[in-house]
């Protein structure tokens, strides 16, 4: 039998034949121009890795910064700037190069600690280096063609990152100020909806804005059929509350119309989950209540201790140890005057009691403000940073009537407390109060000439969303409403985001 090789096969492998003399003919000799030229190329000089040697006597973890190479800008630095007050005067560095180079060297010119002079890596790697002048890192190629220079920057915080600051020239007016205010409360009805009532004996009047930062306040005088305690005002699922000066509970949608409740309660301590929660006295006690009623709520007297009144505002918050949302309120007066300090939670059936009974750090307190915001803490092992919620309270009077001027945070929901410390305190320039209203809102932060470095990004941040505090009014040691609203922020949230 004859095998018989198909047609197609023979002229692929003729095909091949004829074309074997041209790929070998692709050797060129030494003397021919290379088609890739390994000097012109920038990996010759590529700094492939910069870091800080590890030193503890000047930052824990300082190996563990991070620093970004701008190789088209000619740039090295470590984006997330160092803490405040390091030293960079004497530090070492470890220096990496994609390929292999003839020289690395290090130009150091106005520095405070070390006079002008040039370091060379390749020679001299544990040599100390200066970063507080200009530092040029100078590389050579490895055949001496290309040459490539680097501006590093050891980046230091210039303020603290981790202080609470109030700016005088972010405060602004209290809307509907006058020295003839008797009453003033401010709340927020909606999601962009914010409301001030305000009461200077002989007319109320109900202010109205978008944003607690607004300008511009739109007004509404009032024809209330009731005297108000215009500091019982909360809103609740989109409505307003408010009782008459006998207790008499009132709501309203619009802020103009007002409707009696059919409910007389003797405080209302805050909004939960659409409700209002308060306080009703009856013949044999106080009582815990909420209106409207849930379909199964039964009044419960109040625990030993409960606030009845002059609690701070309530807060609504979820942690991880609950399936609800949680109500906080903090101090306040019980039933037999005494001041406290206990921090009470709701959980949507029943109070209890939150922080700690062992720790003394929270004083009694009437009328604080309380509100969740946020600090830092540095994660083990690296110079990075976790975000984390932390509550605050401020203002507020002690026993014998004296305010407060100490912060309060707890970063484990309220069940321990600890005092400011240098970086988170009430400034000077801020007059102690007691009754304040916060509100924690997220803005966008515009840097209008932004002079840092770039990120790794290819488009240059220079906005981003960031939480600031508002504190509308409070009083004075002398009962005087105050007239400003403050707007705070952890200094941290406003630096620019490092990716």
């Amino acid at each position: 039998m004859i095998n018989k090789t198909p047609l197609y096969l023979l002229l692929a492998m003729a095909m091949l034949l004829s074309s074997l003399p041209s790929l070998t003919s692709c050797k060129k000799d030494k003397d021919d121009d290379e088609i890739y030229s390994y000097s012109t190329s920038t990996h010759t000089t590529l700094v492939r890795g910069f870091s800080l040697q590890a030193d503890a006597d000047v930052l824990a973890s300082l190996d563990s910064v991070h620093f970004t190479i701008d190789y088209d800008n000619g740039l090295i630095y470590n984006a997330d700037s160092l803490p405040l007050g390091t030293n960079i005067s004497k530090l070492k560095v470890t220096v990496e190069f994609l390929n292999t180079v003839s020289s690395a060297v290090f130009n150091i010119t106005g520095a405070t600690q070390q006079a002008d002079t040039t370091i060379n890596y390749t020679t001299s790697m544990t040599q100390s280096i200066d970063f507080t002048g200009k530092t040029i890192l100078k590389v050579t190629s490895s055949d001496g063609q290309q040459v490539k220079d680097y501006e590093v920057k050891v980046l230091v915080h210039k303020v603290n990152p981790d202080s609470l600051v109030w700016p005088v020239a972010w405060r602004r007016d209290l809307p509907g100020y006058s020295q003839s205010l008797i009453g003033h409360k401010a709340v927020m009805q909606h999601d962009n909806l914010y409301r001030i009532l305000t009461n200077n004996g002989t007319q109320c009047v109900m202010w109205t804005a978008t944003a607690p930062n607004q300008g511009m306040w739109d007004s509404q005088v009032l024809d209330l059929p009731f005297e108000p305690q215009v500091r019982s005002l909360v809103a609740a699922d989109g409505v307003l509350y408010l009782l008459d000066n006998a207790g008499v509970m009132y709501s309203s949608t619009d802020a103009v119309d007002w409707t009696p409740c059919g409910v007389t309660w003797h405080s209302i301590l805050g909004s939960y989950d659409g409700r209002v929660l308060g306080v009703v006295k009856g013949t044999d006690g106080y009582y815990h209540d909420e209106y409207p009623r849930s379909d199964d709520f039964e009044p419960e007297a109040l625990e030993d201790g409960f606030p009845v009144d002059h609690a701070s505002n309530m807060i609504e918050t979820s942690n991880k140890w609950t399936v609800s949302q949680q109500a906080v309120i903090v101090g306040g007066i019980d039933s037999q005057g005494n001041l406290i300090s206990d921090v009470w939670g709701y959980d949507g059936s029943r109070w209890g009691k939150i922080n700690n009974v062992h720790s003394t750090a929270l004083p009694a307190l009437a009328d604080a403000t309380l509100f969740p915001y946020y600090t830092f803490r540095t994660l083990p092992g690296v110079r990075r940073y976790a975000r984390q919620l932390t509550w605050f309270i401020m203002g507020g009077k002690l026993e014998g009537g004296t305010l407060n001027g100490t912060i309060y945070l707890s970063s484990t929901q309220g069940v321990t407390w600890t005092k400011n410390d240098s970086t988170i305190v009430q400034p000077g320039h801020m007059t102690k109060f007691y009754g304040a209203q916060p509100f924690v809102m997220t803005e966008e932060f515009i840097v209008s000439s932004p002079n840092y470095l770039p990120r790794r990004v290819k488009t240059v941040i220079d906005t981003w969303q960031c939480p600031f505090v508002y504190l509308y009014g409070g009083y004075n040691d002398q009962g005087k409403l105050l007239p400003f609203v403050w707007r705070g922020v952890y200094n941290r949230l406003t630096n620019s985001p490092v990716y």
